[in-house]
């Protein structure tokens, strides 16, 4: 997938602006506005898939565009975060390698700083199990105890944990809300009855910007008065992306 996002930005009244559409060759995602600080703290953990089943040549991200869009959807919500209450994480399934630490939004040079953590670990082997950034995470929540905590996960979820039912069991449990990402193909069963779980699949069909969208909904989820992103069409037409 492309990467294709254009600015985001609001009117007054929060409507936002449409483009001249006569230009646009193919739909393309516009981020909502990010909203004002959330009132409580909060840490927002990213957890990205390496497997060779997301980024092999017929993988559900190839060419590896999820990650430019992840930078495109956090520098969208640090520009209009002006406390050290937002923060946020980055691990990958090969823990701890490409582990970024916790950084608030605010942080100066944060991208630069997350940018490391924004790719392919390459002392990672690829493992397909999410059980040691799993308990990262858990971590990562135990320590930040008086922070709303949000997980989001971006995989396809054909793990190779010992026990992968067990380890969702763990997920469903997580002390704070889960974002599943499921990149490529439908969820898996226990993640779409599962009640603490949101999931949103992603697959190579869908408009660019999408994955930053999916992004941005986790990022977002507390602060106040932010706006869902919008798919616009080549003809004109618009579809919010709750």
């Amino acid at each position: 997938m492309t990467p294709h996002i254009h600015p985001s930005g609001v009117l007054p009244g929060g409507i936002l602006p449409l483009r001249a559409e006569r230009y646009e060759k193919q739909p393309w995602v516009e981020l909502g506005w990010p909203g004002l600080d959330p009132k409580a703290p909060c840490i927002d953990i990213l957890v990205f898939d390496d497997s060779g089943s997301v980024t092999a040549a017929h993988g559900a991200d190839p060419v590896g565009s999820r990650f430019t869009e992840a930078k495109h959807a956090i520098a969208n919500v640090a520009q209009w975060t002006h406390t050290r209450r937002s923060k946020i994480a980055v691990l990958h399934f090969d823990h701890p390698h490409g582990a970024s630490g916790v950084h608030p939004l605010t942080e100066r040079r944060l991208q630069q700083k997350l940018d490391p953590s924004l790719r392919t670990p390459r002392m990672g082997n690829g493992t397909s199990d999410l059980s040691p950034s799993l308990a990262e995470a858990e971590r990562l929540a135990e320590a930040h105890p008086d922070h709303d905590t949000r997980l989001t996960v971006f995989s396809d979820f054909e793990l190779t944990d010992a026990d992968p039912g067990a380890v969702l069991t763990r997920l469903e449990n997580f002390p704070g809300l889960v974002h599943a990402v499921v990149l490529g193909r439908n969820a898996p069963l226990d993640l779409d009855a599962a009640a603490n779980i949101t999931v949103t699949p992603l697959s190579e069909r869908d408009a660019p910007g999408t994955f930053a969208a999916a992004i941005h909904r986790s990022l977002t989820a507390t602060r106040r008065a932010a706006r869902y992103s919008v798919v616009h069409s080549p003809r004109g037409g618009r579809q919010l992306l709750p």
